[in-house]
């Protein structure tokens, strides 16, 4: 899952090193396939019918009825799940499970939590009992928060949200056929193979793990496309409460084969058998963003997106984002990461992989596809290497540390730039550009990091049947270092660990960049800040503002800062006069002291800002006489140059 916002919740040198690359490659990705894929002791036996009943949606009250075949008599556990895999975390809350009740054969069993265990539901069951059945409700935020999805009139189902399984098996091995009864008049959308039977939707028979990986958006409006490319079928689908949103879906076509070209080029054939886009339109959903999955992707849109697609020039990396992520993330999965049911603990030791480089390719994938031009992604580095360069939160939280934020770190971050809130995100992206430009120099530019992609995220050895492989840290270096020999853990850890500044723009500057400010704004800067909905005077006075005067975020040790500003705080006058946007950026280009009436927490105080800087906004120069090879990286490399701008 990305982070669309910087501060949101946006050379083998020789034929044996060659050889020995290859072998060790292949020995690693044996040893790595996870247990949890192995075949369990004893087989699950029948398939769980889960109903859901979907047609309350103003009350957003989802009702299930799930009937599970017997397993054995006594102790059984049902489980709610509590991991979810696209936040990292065990962030799905068992309070929204309501009305839970359980019987056997149509006899009512009587359930106990495990107090330590909260998701967890004992019950006993009955010699001789060939099914249970369990009933509850899920009851669906009211309010904006990150997990509302379902709304009147726009659903987004996700299947943890509304099961329960018993435990004892992996979630490969127990199979689920699903139903969703739906409002009148809404169709769904998903990648599960399905048929309608009025108003509900009858899906095949999958694995419980598939199942919870596989989404459903309904609402009355959905238009599905077939995007042409790629090596298996992959289609778009567009879900909107209003005819008018989709109507210009067409005009995404080519601009997303041309994202399915490069990112296929990039890693080679697919693993999955097909694919969809499920492009929600709706503001009401928790976006711009997206979620994950191995056969298709979740991309959460405003609703006159296709009306307005320049202004998205800021995030539209989240569509190649969250395909990119069908390689990075699904198919090779981290170890760490890679468990066997929706209630086993994880760790993300590996997110600056996982994470980190699907949001580096995603900048350089939105270049070759044509979604941003080569001076709009420029300007992205820029404001991605002032947010990394200024982090004073690195002088106590390394990289690496960063990297336990979805288990540390609910909510929202109010110093963000101290607390380090999933760094591994924007300052992944000027790391994997490091690690290509020491490739390129390592291998007098035979290899790269595309060298990379190719080696280490390739479906091309899939067995049948195999979901994921996992990897750790160690066949990450093996990869490296099969390209060029280097000490690559020491290069890793020194970036992982690091407490200070040194070396965090070191791929700019190597790719024949640097970084500067400048006292006008670049276009994507503007955009960003529409983006976000904020001035950004970060490198100026070190604050956001909305237009209204609110403060949303303050730069830690910054002029604000210093001034005793706080984030939530209100901005009512700028030198005794009536707070507009436009005065303010008047008092910061005269570059003096102002004076700003506060508003916080039931108080008035004044501030005084040392405003001497002026505007300072990031931008990107050539370094005079250092070889450019940024140019290189955001070619395009494959078919039609012009494909993606027709």
């Amino acid at each position: 899952m990305p982070a669309f916002f910087r501060d949101t919740p946006r050379a083998i040198a020789h034929v044996l090193v060659a050889v020995a690359f290859a072998a060790t490659a292949a020995c690693a990705a044996t040893r790595n396939r996870s247990p949890a894929q192995a075949a369990p002791a004893a087989a699950f036996r029948g398939t769980i019918a889960l109903d859901v009943d979907l047609t309350d949606m103003r009350r957003r009250i989802v009702a299930v009825r799930e009937r599970m075949p017997v397993q054995h008599a006594g102790r059984t556990v049902l489980f709610y799940p509590q991991w979810d895999a696209a936040s990292h975390a065990p962030s799905i809350s068992a309070h929204r499970l309501a009305g839970l009740a359980v019987s056997a054969d149509g006899v009512a069993l009587t359930w106990r939590r495990d107090p330590a265990r909260v998701h967890a539901f004992e019950i006993d069951v009955p010699a001789g009992a060939k099914e249970l059945e369990a009933r509850f409700q899920y009851l669906a935020p009211l309010g904006h928060e990150a997990s509302a999805t379902v709304f009147d009139g726009f659903i987004g189902l996700s299947w943890n949200r509304v099961l329960v399984y018993p435990d004892g098996w992996p979630a490969r091995q127990i199979p689920v056929q699903a139903t969703i009864t739906l409002p009148e008049g809404m169709s769904a959308a998903t990648t599960l193979q399905g048929g309608r039977e009025g108003s509900a939707v009858r899906f095949a028979p999958v694995s419980l793990d598939r199942l919870i990986d596989s989404p459903v958006f309904a609402s009355r409006h959905v238009q599905t496309r077939a995007i042409a490319g790629g090596a298996a079928p992959v289609r778009a689908q567009w879900i909107a409460v209003d005819a008018a949103s989709v109507e210009r879906a067409a005009e995404l076509d080519r601009p997303l084969r041309a994202v399915v070209d490069e990112v296929g080029a990039l890693f080679g054939p697919s693993p999955f058998a097909h694919y969809d886009f499920l492009f929600g339109l709706d503001d009401r959903l928790p976006g711009p963003g997206g979620i994950e999955h191995a056969d298709s992707g979740e991309v959460f849109l405003p609703t006159d997106f296709l009306a307005h697609r320049d202004a998205a020039v800021p995030w539209i990396d989240v569509i190649p984002h969250e395909f990119i992520h069908a390689w990075n993330g699904l198919w090779r999965v981290p170890a760490d990461m890679a468990t066997a049911t929706p209630n086993e603990p994880a760790t993300g030791t590996l997110l600056w992989l996982y994470e980190g480089q699907t949001e580096f390719w995603s900048r350089i994938v939105a270049a070759r596809a044509g979604l941003r031009s080569v001076q709009q992604t420029l300007d992205a580095l820029a404001l991605d290497a002032a947010v990394v360069h200024s982090r004073a939160g690195r002088r106590w939280k390394s990289l690496a540390d960063s990297s336990n934020d979805p288990l540390i770190q609910s909510g929202r971050a109010d110093w963000r730039d101290w607390q380090r809130r999933e760094d591994y995100y924007v300052e992944g992206v000027l790391f994997w550009l490091d690690i290509d430009a020491r490739l390129r120099r390592c291998s007098d530019g035979a290899k790269g990091i595309d060298d990379f992609a190719a080696a280490f995220f390739s479906a091309a050895n899939r067995e049948h049947g195999e979901r994921y492989r996992t990897y750790t840290e160690r066949d990450v270096v093996a990869t490296l270092d099969g390209l060029c020999a280097a000490d690559w853990s020491a290069i890793l850890h020194r970036k992982l660990d690091a407490h200070d500044d040194e070396g965090v723009l070191d791929g700019l500057a190597a790719h024949g960049w640097r970084l500067v400010f400048r006292d006008t704004p670049s276009a994507y800067f503007r955009l960003a800040e529409a983006a976000d909905g904020v001035r950004d005077l970060t490198w100026s006075i070190g604050l956001t503002i909305t237009p209204s005067g609110q403060v949303k975020s303050v730069a830690w040790n910054g002029a604000a800062f210093a001034a005793g500003i706080v984030p939530g705080a209100r901005v009512k006058t700028i030198d005794g006069a009536p707070f507009t946007p436009e005065a303010l950026d008047q008092a910061i280009a005269s570059r003096m002291r102002l004076r700003m009436g506060i508003t916080f927490d039931g108080g008035e105080f004044a501030a005084d800002i040392d405003a001497r800087t002026g505007h300072r906004y990031p931008h990107l120069e050539r370094i005079p006489g250092a070889p450019e090879t940024l140019s290189a990286l955001l070619a395009r490399r494959s078919g039609d140059a012009d494909l993606a701008s027709r």
